[in-house]
């Protein structure tokens, strides 16, 4: 039967309401789901290079380096990790681990943290915090011959690697370290902990107490940590460095080029390189020791900036070359976070870029 009482006209507002409505909550939630800015979260100087990730997965090294080492592998990571001569990162579609360089050999599975050292790397896994270590060859020697790919059992939190050796945060404060046991680098102390910093022929933690605790080589008093209440710790490759609660520096261990002379201030983060160290404090960044004679042109800043969210980095390998101690040149501008490598320093800027 014909609609002769404008039925019709009041379906197709009906019609057209619901379609807005349906709009309305098309667009609603797209703007709940947060779209990546591209924006940079972490970045981890290794070497003599650095790889960054963006929040939209996008991992980028530059700095010194071959081919192999700075071309990253196509996909979206969660996190990455720069070794000496290798990079590896942890996938977002399965939390499966891609490594590029040398030691590229990664297991199968999933995995919420990893750690490159110096040609071999470890990961802890996702289900049970169970870590998993591998490499290839140390100048023709397998890792083996070290036991750098031989973690202990258990579930750990967080995970240390470097140079022969490793540590790691078990679940409950205790370390556990492995690998090439010589000089005692690996003979953790026992006790509750709540940071650990591998270095080159040493490791040094801060217990839950805020006392900072070294083992390791001991041949220029890296492991003669000061007293006193230290908020964190990072083990360089003959020297240490630690933050006080009150906000100063002290570094402790060889001091040839300086790099346990720290400027005086109040800081808010350290870390200790091969032959130098660097500091934030509110409104500026100090580096202290040796810079060395690399060609800075081997070592470009990011291609683009971004705001970044977290900074990590390791000491090096070390070195002992005689030298005259030179000061650094540093930014002058306000940072917030730091970390130094072998050759080079990267900070974070008060703004968020590199």
């Amino acid at each position: 039967m014909p609609d002769r009482g404008g039925g019709g006209h009041k379906r197709l507002l009906i019609a057209l309401a619901i379609a807005a409505l349906l709009l309305a909550a098309l667009t609603l939630a797209q703007a709940a789901t947060p779209s990546p800015t591209n924006r940079y979260i972490a970045v981890d100087a290794g070497r003599d290079h650095t790889c960054t990730l963006r929040d939209s997965g996008r991992v980028h090294c530059w700095g010194n380096g071959a081919a192999e080492l700075l071309g990253v592998p196509q996909g979206r990571y969660s996190a990455v990790s720069t070794g000496d001569w290798h990079n590896c990162a942890i996938r977002q579609e399965d939390s499966g681990i891609v490594c590029w360089g040398r030691d590229s050999n990664a297991p199968d599975g999933a995995f919420v943290d990893i750690a490159a050292g110096w040609h071999f790397a470890c990961a802890v896994r996702e289900d049970g915090g169970a870590i998993a270590c591998w490499g290839t060859s140390n100048f023709g020697r397998s890792v083996l011959d070290y036991g750098q790919i031989e973690p202990p059992e258990g579930a750990f939190s967080a995970i240390s690697a470097g140079y022969l050796h490793a540590c790691g945060l078990r679940e409950s404060g205790e370390i556990a370290c492995w690998g090439r046991d010589s000089f005692g680098r690996t003979d953790a102390p026992e006790g509750v902990f709540t940071q650990v910093s591998s270095g080159t022929t040493h490791s040094c933690g801060v217990r839950e107490g805020g006392q900072a605790v070294c083992w390791g080589m001991n041949n220029y008093g890296q492991n003669d940590a000061p007293s006193g209440v230290f908020t964190q710790v990072s083990a360089g490759a003959w020297h240490s460095c630690g933050l006080r609660e009150t906000g100063t520096v002290e570094c402790w261990g060889d001091d040839q080029y300086d790099q346990s002379n720290p400027s005086p201030g109040l800081y808010l983060a350290v870390s200790a390189g091969t032959r130098h160290s660097c500091a934030l404090s509110a409104t500026s960044t100090s580096c202290w020791g040796r810079r060395d004679e690399r060609p800075l042109e081997t070592i470009a800043p990011p291609p683009t900036t971004g705001v970044v969210t977290d900074i990590s980095g390791d000491g090096g390998e070390g070195g002992t070359t005689p030298g005259t101690p030179t000061p650094t040149p540093t930014p002058t501008t306000t940072f917030t976070t730091l970390s130094a490598g072998l050759y080079h320093n990267c900070a974070r800027r008060s703004t968020g870029t590199i």
